[in-house]
């Protein structure tokens, strides 16, 4: 039935003039899948039912609701390649009006979005440009491709180097073509033909510095993709031979055998490879420059041999000999100095080093750091007596005599390099003397060190600049320090060129940089390693923070520390507040006396006072002030209390009840006045009871 109905629908097409109607819809590329897109019930105000004629596989339809969704991904870059300008990426469904009997078309025209990341071909770029060259020159470069539109392509490049310890970054906005750096050494030009070419501004100098590496940045506003490029410079034969000294001298004796070396020249050019290569010649001898057959010189190393034996010049006391050195180039001017050979007569002193490496003309030995101790040096001989000369505290080897004319050297230590490189040592014979150096070699056993193993660094700015500085005390390429990334990936926003440390948070279309130093602390590893083999490395922590973030986050330690500090403090004033109650309620036991018993009173008597009363009382010179408290009533109730001794008094008459408490030496008088009270009581309660029944008596 449906195949019938879509005869008779392509008859009554080709039979009949049918109008049709147009309805374009804009749709993003990777909308998800599932999606509904449009309703041609929206069409009309009436249900009506329509005929799919003509579709894609990327959309579907549902007859029964007329909606069109998305049934597979759409994917602009793939589904229009070459349409860069985004001009027109469509995808078309006919539909036949069941009602109105009218085809309609619908137009789904693709949007591009930002979906894509800029790729270079190459992550590593390598040119090169000779010295001495004209400023302005151009060089092409691999430009980033992106295979969005070009409103979503790259829009941005920047380039990055290091030039006289300071980071240069020099960039090109593609959409305004402006270039704001074209003052700088380098930079980037980006022509009408959309080519990238570095422009290198200034005339290169090998000499000075033989590389440049720079890092080139894609930018499409979303995505950032960065390639490095190192720019070699080679070199050109504008430098000279010259020799550091411009006079040698040189002494040596009768007995000096053919074939010594007597001198090693070096002349230095600072230029590369075979523009450096020095050839040496000996000019003149006492000034004729005819051949001679005494002495002879490498012209490749400068080393001056003597060639026959010289105890036939008898009276000669000196030679003097101009050497020349040039670079080899076509009408090179040599670089000249002279080499005063001097004949001085001296008994002979043989040294000789064993497997140990010796420079050319033996004034040098050289013995690897971290040997053992007594490791052979030299065996020396001579004619006559020997006698070596050194460092009185710090010799660096002792002597094994041998007999009086011969002797071995050895180590009196494990060298180590990094406390002392080299250690001299003279050898006196007779009238003559021969010196060497021991030259300690370096072995690969320090790590670069840093000065701690965490740093804590601020984010104050938007662009930070740090400049990391880990030692090596080894040398040469055993102490050469670099750095690289280690640990988890890093952000994108922190990058590392050579010894400085980049942050950049001024890409004002990614603020991942300020989310994440806001929401916590971040930490990046950095190791540094040296070109020693084999390798040593190390790691510093790099803790990076903004202020405002510790501000705003409370810690859970900080908590802990701040409740245990008020629990302590509440703790002591508890402790001190019970010690206080206690001792109170201790003098308040100690203090009780019962005033609500009426037959009780009280005499104090008092060592630390004279009472002029007792004395006109008793005719005793000295005595201790009484106070006696009595009540009107006839009974003689009294708690008597001496410095030393106590005395209760009952309500019987005449019974005293005395408590016994030691005796110091010095209370006899007290004692003597207390005794002479208790006998005048005794007459006051027996004469004078009227007395102090009516009105009472103080003593």
């Amino acid at each position: 039935m449906h195949l019938l109905c879509c005869v008779l629908l392509l008859v009554l097409f080709s039979s009949t003039s049918i109008e049709s109607a147009q309805q374009e819809i804009f749709l993003n590329e990777e909308t998800p899948i599932g999606t509904i897109i449009f309703d041609l019930n929206t069409l009309s105000s009436s249900l009506i039912t329509y005929q799919l004629l003509e579709s894609s596989s990327l959309l579907s339809f549902n007859s029964s609701t007329n909606l069109i969704s998305i049934s597979k991904r759409i994917d602009r870059d793939t589904l229009c390649p070459n349409d860069d300008t985004c001009s027109k990426c469509q995808i078309t469904i006919k539909f036949y009006d069941m009602f109105n009997y009218e085809i309609l078309l619908l137009i789904f025209n693709i949007n591009d979005i930002n979906d894509n990341s800029p790729i270079f071909s190459s992550n590593t770029y390598s040119i090169s440009l000779t010295e001495n060259n004209i400023p302005g020159i151009k060089i092409g470069l691999s430009k980033g491709e992106d295979i969005d539109c070009l409103d979503n392509g790259v829009q941005l490049y920047e380039l990055t180097y290091i030039l006289n310890g300071h980071i240069v970054i020099s960039s090109i906005n593609l959409v305004h073509q402006q270039n704001q750096t074209q003052n700088q050494p380098f930079y980037l030009q980006y022509d009408s033909n959309s080519e990238l070419y570095l422009i290198v501004n200034q005339t290169l100098d090998r000499e000075l510095q033989h590389e440049y590496i720079f890092t080139v940045t894609a930018n499409d506003y979303s995505h950032t993709v960065s390639s490095k490029l190192i720019l070699t410079v080679l070199d050109v034969n504008d430098h000279t031979a010259r020799f550091s000294q411009s006079v040698y001298p040189v002494n040596i004796s009768h007995s000096t055998l053919p074939g010594t070396t007597l001198i090693k020249l070096t002349a230095y050019d600072p230029d590369l490879d075979h523009n450096a290569r020095i050839y040496y010649s000996l000019l003149t001898i006492d000034g004729a420059n005819n051949k001679n057959d005494l002495f002879q010189i490498n012209s490749h190393t400068g080393e001056l041999r003597l060639l026959a034996n010289l105890s036939h010049f008898d009276s000669k006391k000196i030679f003097k000999l101009i050497i020349g050195a040039s670079d080899g180039s076509n009408n090179a001017i040599p670089a000249l100095t002279t080499v005063y050979i001097n004949m001085i007569p001296q008994s002979i002193i043989s040294i000789t080093f064993g497997s140990n490496r010796i420079s050319k003309n033996s004034s040098e030995v050289f013995i690897e750091e971290n040997l053992p101790n007594a490791t052979f040096i030299a065996y020396v001989t001579s004619d006559e007596d020997l006698q070596v000369l050194s460092e009185r505290n710090n010799r660096g080897f002792f002597i094994q005599k041998l007999s009086e004319n011969s002797l071995t050297l050895l180590t009196d230590r494990s060298y180590d390099r990094e406390i002392r490189s080299s250690y001299d040592v003279l050898i006196r014979s007779g009238n003559n003397e021969r010196s060497f150096r021991i030259v300690v070699t370096d072995v690969n056993d320090f790590r670069p060190q840093w000065n701690s193993s965490l740093l804590n660094i601020n984010i104050e700015s938007q662009f930070m600049i740090l400049t990391l500085n880990a030692k090596d005390e080894d040398e040469n390429q055993n102490g050469k320090v670099g750095y690289r990334k280690t640990g988890y990936p890093w952000p994108t926003w922190i990058d590392l060129v050579a010894n400085k440390l980049i942050i950049n948070c001024t890409n004002e279309t990614d603020n991942s940089c300020w989310q994440n130093l806001l929401h916590d602390e971040l930490t990046v590893d950095v190791e540094a390693y040296d070109h020693g083999k084999p390798e040593l490395a190390s790691i510093i922590t790099l803790r990076l923070y903004h202020s405002l973030s510790r501000t705003l986050i409370i810690r859970p330690e900080y908590i802990l520390i701040g409740v245990g500090s008020l629990l302590g403090v509440l703790f002591i004033l508890v402790a001190l507040v019970l010690c206080i109650c206690c001792r109170r309620k201790d003098r308040k036991s100690k203090n009780i006396i019962d005033d609500n018993n009426p037959q009780q009173k009280i005499i104090q008597i008092s060592s630390s006072e004279q009472s002029s009363s007792a004395d006109s009382l008793y005719g005793s010179d000295k005595s201790d002030n009484i106070t006696l408290e009595t009540a009107a009533s006839c009974h003689l109730d009294m708690f008597l209390f001496s410095p030393k001794r106590g005395v209760i008094l009952t309500d019987l008459p005449y019974q005293y009840s005395f408590t016994n408490k030691p005796i110091h030496p010095s209370d006899n008088l007290t004692n003597k006045l207390f005794h002479s009270i208790q006998n005048d009581l005794s007459l006051l309660t027996d004469t004078k009871q009227d007395i102090l029944t009516k009105r009472g008596t103080y003593v």
